[in-house]
């Protein structure tokens, strides 16, 4: 089925890889996003997509950007997870969002999600962790992120919203940027091949879910078309690995000697979370088939130095 798909924040990591594979598959695309070298970015690899340059935050009616969309995909975080600083969740995410939700409910097009999914379960009472653990935040970040996806649930009882929550584990892969705060994978390999020294948070022992992004775009594209009673859904590889676990194969991709620095653990960090995909399995027949030791080796030949960063050589294949 052909859908005309708006991208709210397209022009980053997640954004980037999810037009392509939007693309590909045949539908319509627009982009909503700031004026940057990241558009510009985009509309180099990707020129047949439609841009919007415009600011999220300050947008006081989002309606005249849903006329004719079938589908809005809401990717836009203005913070990061180390972010303490409640007021600024609020002011700059969920607010904005929720005239977003206004817009999407009065023209009657469905929202997708991209939530971030570890952050809103807190300290797993279990692994891995299903839909229907207890949320309990333990982070600004992850109180922002579980307050969108309450409104969004709000908007779909009380107006009729048609939506999909996606709760997605730790992405890698293509387009992803080495020297942000977000990202151990691409963030550790780029330091390993440029010979730096890597920080670690803690001793290394946290558990992480780490899915290859060109799985996650698979599985985006199942639940475009996807119609059935569930709202919210487990995106991961279903397998958790340790940061020791994640340096020993960057070691071992690379060849090289790893320079880390151990510095003190983060309040926001939990011990482990790891993703239970049961669910969107079940629902879709998705299933991931990136082994981490072959995703890292992908994003090991994309590097590019003149870029700094994982660009492919020739677009993903989803």
């Amino acid at each position: 089925m052909h859908h005309k798909c708006l991208v709210i924040g397209g022009t980053g990591f997640l954004g980037m890889n999810l037009c392509s594979a939007l693309v590909q598959a045949g539908h319509e695309v627009t982009v909503y996003g700031h004026a940057s070298s990241h558009t510009e970015r985009l509309q180099q690899y990707l020129p047949m997509v439609h841009l919007i340059t415009s600011d999220f935050v300050s947008e006081k009616d989002f309606s005249a950007y849903l006329k004719d969309v079938d589908v809005v995909f809401h990717l836009v975080s203005t913070t990061r997870p180390s972010n303490k600083d409640v007021m600024m969740e609020f002011t700059t995410n969920v607010l904005p969002t929720i005239r977003l939700l206004d817009a999407c409910a009065k023209e009657q097009v469905r929202l997708i999600y991209f939530s971030s999914g570890g952050t809103v379960y807190g300290v797993p009472r279990y692994v891995p962790i299903d839909e229907g653990h207890r949320t309990e935040p333990i982070s600004a970040y992850g109180i922002h992120k579980l307050a969108e996806e309450k409104c969004i649930e709000y908007y779909g009882r009380t107006y009729g919203l048609d939506y999909c929550i996606l709760r997605l584990a730790n992405p890698y892969g293509a387009w992803q940027a080495p020297y942000g705060s977000q990202g151990v994978i691409a963030i550790f390999l780029a330091k390993a091949l440029h010979n730096e020294e890597i920080e670690i948070w803690g001793d290394g022992s946290n558990v992480r879910d780490y899915i290859y992004v060109d799985d996650l775009m698979r599985a985006v594209c199942q639940i475009l078309d996807y119609s059935g009673p569930e709202r919210v859904f487990n995106i991961g590889s279903g397998r958790g690995y340790s940061l020791q676990e994640i340096l020993y194969r960057i070691q071992k991709v690379t060849g090289k000697m790893l320079h880390v620095k151990h510095m003190p653990g983060r309040i926001q960090d939990v011990p482990a979370n790891v993703l239970d995909t049961t669910l969107i399995q079940q629902e879709t027949g998705w299933s991931p088939t990136t082994k981490l030791l072959d995703g890292l080796g992908l994003m090991h030949d994309m590097w590019n130095e003149e870029f700094q960063s994982y660009y492919p050589r020739k677009l993903p294949v989803y």
